[in-house]
């Protein structure tokens, strides 16, 4: 085993990238473009600064006086198609491919021959492959509805389908949301209505009147019906007739009494309870 002796204990990690004194860095050399003269030069041109500056008619150089138009050296006029051409109008036969040969007789005749030979057919062969490859007929599910022997198809809401879906025998969502909308709109108009409108009503005088009246007009056409019984009740339907006048005015007499004993009258609806 080795022992380093250390003699200097001020070393640090941050002086392995320390540069030599008097160390400098180059600098590199910008980049120019070719055309940045000619660009600068562009913007400095008034003309650009100038409304419609650069519109209008492109600046060229004007003719000389020497160079005027002189005969024959302008654009000739347009002439129509039959002075231009002198062949217009007239057929032109298109080069086209070479067209195959005409086929021979002998050949034509053989061919025709080929077409009118149908091959023979073993018929009773192919009906035997057919019959032992062809899927029996299922026949329809039918039911006896009468002694006659008519008959009547499953299909026709007898058969059970769908039996086994989830939904079979069960509400529908959309019958169950409007079921519990029309309940809770019951309750609301129930709970307004118990809001708004008193349990008890109050009979008014003239109210109170026209009551005691009607129940006096309706016990004396019932006595008069009564004082008017065969005095002989012998039969069964005489003792129920009388007996049902009887209990019909004591009700009334009561309710007369009743009436009559208390001034200020209130009534209730049991529903409404």
């Amino acid at each position: 085993m080795s022992v380093v002796l250390i003699t200097q204990h001020d070393e640090s990690i941050y002086n392995v990238t320390k540069k030599p004194e008097g160390y400098q860095m180059a600098k590199e050399i910008l980049y120019h473009s070719q055309h940045e003269r000619r660009i600068t030069n562009e913007k400095r041109d008034p003309r650009l600064h100038r409304e419609k500056g650069t519109l209008g008619p492109a600046r060229i150089d004007r003719p000389k006086p020497a160079e005027y138009l002189k005969k024959h050296t302008g654009k000739s006029p347009m002439l129509p198609p039959e002075l231009m051409d002198p062949d217009y109008g007239q057929h032109k036969c298109m080069k086209q491919s070479k067209w195959p040969p005409v086929p021979l007789r002998k050949e034509v005749l053989k061919e025709q021959d080929e077409k009118l030979i149908h091959p023979r057919k073993d018929f009773i062969s192919k009906n035997v492959k057919a019959a032992t490859t062809m899927k029996p007929k299922e026949p329809h599910r039918k039911i006896v509805i009468n002694c006659t022997g008519t008959t009547k198809e499953l299909k026709a809401g007898l058969h059970p389908q769908y039996i086994y879906s989830k939904e079979f025998a069960k509400i529908p969502q959309y019958l169950d949301k409007f079921i519990k909308l029309k309940e809770r709109e019951e309750q609301t108009r129930k709970d307004l209505a118990f809001k708004v409108q008193p349990k008890c009503r109050y009979i008014t005088r003239e109210q109170r009147d026209l009551l005691l009246s009607g129940l006096k007009q309706n016990w004396e056409e019932l006595q008069t019906q009564y004082q008017g019984l065969p005095i002989l009740t012998d039969t069964i339907p005489k003792i129920n007739r009388k007996s049902k006048l009887e209990a019909d005015l004591k009700q009334l007499e009561k309710d007369i009494v009743l009436v009559e004993r208390h001034p200020y009258i209130y009534v209730y609806n049991d529903d409404e309870l």
